[in-house]
């Protein structure tokens, strides 16, 4: 059991080290392809055969970036379960990010993500965990039945040897060989590519729709009342409450109904509640590079980190430069991915801390009752919430509104609720390694992707040098 707890952890760091590359792949293709066709006003590339085409060129690009979890679902159920588990693991991820809940065309599938749901639609349905344990459910069973099938023929193939001599006897024109495995064996390709994999496949369907989407969903829903309730008597419990939401998934059901009751508030004129929301969400982008800062300050042995850990933690932040909150975030899900009993928390905490302190210094942002976004076609951002557009109304905490009463002071909130978050993310990832190595399950990292990356581009450089000679 050791052995396969360390087997899964190695298994999730690789799959979280080519993840990076996969969102990075998007962040930069998407920002290449924004540069040519909005500001250096080169049209038509890519074949596209009318100017409104152009901006779906680079929304594809982003959706390699929004869509990370389908890629990391593929890659570790194969890393865990090898070729059996792709098409299963591809599939189902591509069920629950898409057609389960209420599924929205594909060209609405950029703008209903996460950040300004439409109709909850995209990956909201199971929360970024819910692929996580949908990989490693459904490649642990396929894991484990193939095993069990080689077990059981085995078995059974020495019970059927003694059918098969007597069969041989009749028949002379089967082989000696050709024993009871041998004849079980014959369905080994029906078995192994239709049976076990699909089987695997609707026993992980049932478990992430009846165990996650469903219930968390009904959580969600359950949760909306009594946080209206709460905003209408305690502005602070709310904004603690809400930020521990946000914290918990982020992107699913329940962070969403804390972006319902916000949303609700916003229409009614109220921009508070919205401005609390952001502060929370942008926060969890930020809580890993301080994590990381906290991390380099303490001298004595703690948990490992590798040179990934530090693409992941400081990938978010450098996106939130360029007011790509989506980005900013998106990295964080998957630094969640490594340690998530761990970091979660943390996450919650942070969150937690933004949202009490900007509820406590009176925060608000009404710039998102009345300002009209350089991409928003004439509409102020409250009319974009509405219409159901433009995620990069989460970046306005930081960019819009008056600089004394708003932006200056959300900064800080930020940057303290993530020095809140990323200690605790240390403490308990700590607490959890102390345990690990008495356990024996602790593990030592050395992954670096873009060093690999190198290696690899030598390595073909090298191989065709010496095709050549």
């Amino acid at each position: 059991m050791k052995n396969e707890i360390v087997l899964l952890k190695k298994n999730i760091y690789r799959s979280t080290s080519i993840m990076f590359l996969v969102q990075l792949f998007g962040a930069l293709g998407a920002g290449f392809f924004f540069v040519v066709q909005n500001i250096l006003g080169i049209e038509h590339i890519l074949d596209a055969a009318e100017k409104g085409n152009e901006q779906i060129l680079w929304f594809i690009l982003f959706w390699a970036t929004d869509f990370f979890f389908v890629a990391f679902t593929a890659v570790t159920a194969y890393l865990i379960a090898g070729l059996p588990a792709l098409s299963p693991a591809l599939a189902l991820s591509v069920y629950f990010c898409h057609f389960a809940g209420n599924p929205v065309p594909g060209n609405e599938m950029y703008i209903a993500y996460f950040a300004t749901p439409l109709n909850n639609g995209g990956g909201v349905n199971i929360g970024y965990m819910g692929y996580y344990i949908m990989a490693v459910f459904m490649a642990l069973l396929i894991k484990y039945l193939f095993i069990g099938w080689n077990s059981v023929k085995l078995s059974l193939g020495k019970k059927l040897d003694g059918f098969m001599a007597k069969l041989r006897a009749k028949i002379k024109a089967i082989p000696e060989s050709f024993g009871g495995v041998e004849l079980l064996e014959q369905v080994d390709l029906i078995v192994l590519v239709l049976i076990l994999p699909v089987a695997s496949c609707a026993l992980t369907f049932l478990l992430i729709r009846y165990g996650i989407q469903l219930p968390f969903a009904a959580l969600g829903e359950a949760l909306v009342a009594p946080l209206t309730s709460l905003a209408g008597s305690s502005i602070v419990l709310c904004a603690l409450v809400m930020g521990l939401m946000v914290g918990f998934d982020l992107i699913g059901p329940v962070s969403m109904a804390a972006f319902s009751v916000s949303i609700a508030m916003l229409f009614a004129g109220d921009a508070r509640f919205m401005t609390i929301y952001s502060a929370c969400f942008i926060t969890i982008g930020w809580v890993p590079l301080f994590a990381l800062i906290i991390k380099g300050f303490i001298k004595k042995k703690t948990f490992c980190l590798d040179t990934d850990d530090t693409n992941l933690s400081v990938s978010g932040p450098i996106n939130a430069f360029f007011e790509n909150v989506k980005l900013t975030v998106a990295f964080s899900m998957v630094y969640a991915y490594r340690s998530p009993l761990t970091i979660i928390p943390g996450f919650m905490i942070g969150s937690a801390a933004s949202g009490l302190l900007t509820a406590v210094f009176g925060i608000e942002n009404t710039a998102y009752l009345t300002e009209m976004p350089k991409y928003g076609n004439g509409y102020t951002f409250r009319e974009l919430f509405e219409r159901g557009d433009y995620y990069i109304s989460f970046t306005l905490p930081l960019r819009s509104g008056d600089w004394l009463t708003c932006r200056i002071p959300m900064f800080f909130i930020i940057l303290a609720g993530a020095a809140v978050g990323g200690a605790s993310v240390v403490l308990f990832r700590h607490i959890a390694y102390k345990r690990q190595l008495k356990r024996g399950t602790a593990i030592e990292t050395k992954g670096d992707i873009v060093l690999e990356m190198r290696k690899y581009a030598q390595t073909l450089h090298k191989s065709v040098k010496k095709a050549e000679e």
